[in-house]
């Protein structure tokens, strides 16, 4: 895969991203359940009983075929040819919609909470080895509940979750807890990011060498801590790079607009560097000055 087609896919990214700001995003307040997992919040709609969602699944359904002719299937009735990888958070608040492109055969995504690799590495495995992606993109959000409960007890979950935290620790090492919990909270969750796209620079360092494959970083920023607007998608690195100058004039994001750059690149923990060799192993982060 050549530069100019692996920065034509960041390209749209920028350019899909660049209608997130007039998206509207409710700020969720988190409850003190189990140090917190996106699940209370203090507007949320009311609660639907289980047949009003089943009914709203059908009428859904029902409506997206009568908007989809069969031709629309026909590109992939054989396969799948997606460009784009995405490992993003459970999170409800969380979807491809926040990209602004049709994500039917054109976005491979993978989720699960916290936005972690280790989580999902045989499915990443497999779209960035079997499948023509070219772009990587590991995802966090605003006020990910996977984070908030790292960063707490979590000790009276069950072991499905706390197995799925335990992972969260080596990230958060680099936290140390001065300040606001509101600021380390806003900036674990970008350096999990970082942490992420160091174990997939470790994972696929020969596809990254040959650059067939650029791993993104970014954070879905629906409470405008990063101050570019509510619903922006926040790039914060790019292959292992996080200094917002640096990521701005990287060889994969060449020809982008400077504009769109200065928009969407932004960094809240940008001395926190994670080293790809140890991702996953041995006191895998430093921070750096």
């Amino acid at each position: 895969m050549n530069k100019t087609k692996v920065w034509k896919v960041v390209t749209m990214g920028f350019v899909c991203a660049a209608f997130l700001a007039t998206s509207q995003a409710v700020y969720c307040e988190e409850s003190g359940h189990g140090g917190g997992h996106g699940g209370g919040a203090a507007h949320a709609a009311p609660a639907k009983s289980p047949t009003d969602t089943v009914k709203m699944v059908i009428k859904g359904n029902n409506e997206f075929v009568a908007q989809h002719n069969a031709q629309y299937f026909e590109p992939f009735q054989k396969g799948q040819t997606p460009s784009l990888i995405v490992v993003g958070c459970a999170d409800s608040r969380v979807h491809t919609n926040l990209l602004g492109v049709d994500p039917t055969n054109n976005v491979f995504m993978i989720r699960n909470i916290g936005n972690q690799l280790v989580n999902a590495e045989g499915s990443v495995n497999y779209g960035v080895l079997h499948l023509p992606n070219n772009v990587l993109l590991i995802m966090g959000h605003s006020s990910c509940g996977a984070i908030q409960a790292a960063m707490g007890d979590y000790s009276k979950e069950t072991e499905g979750i706390k197995a799925e935290l335990v992972p969260l620790a080596e990230p958060l090492k680099v936290d140390t807890g001065e300040g606001s919990f509101e600021a380390r909270w806003a900036q674990n969750i970008e350096r999990n990011v970082d942490y992420q796209v160091a174990y997939a620079l470790k994972l696929y360092a020969g596809k990254i060498k040959d650059n067939s494959l650029v791993v993104l970083g970014a954070v879905y920023d629906f409470n405008n801590t990063y101050g570019k607007g509510r619903g922006s998608l926040v790039i914060t690195n790019v292959n292992g790079e996080t200094n917002p100058n640096k990521v701005m004039s990287h060889p994969a994001l060449k020809g982008i607009p400077v504009n769109d750059l200065v928009a969407k690149v932004g960094s809240l923990a940008p001395d926190t560097a994670y080293d790809p060799a140890l991702a996953h192993g041995e006191t895998p982060c430093s921070t750096h000055h």
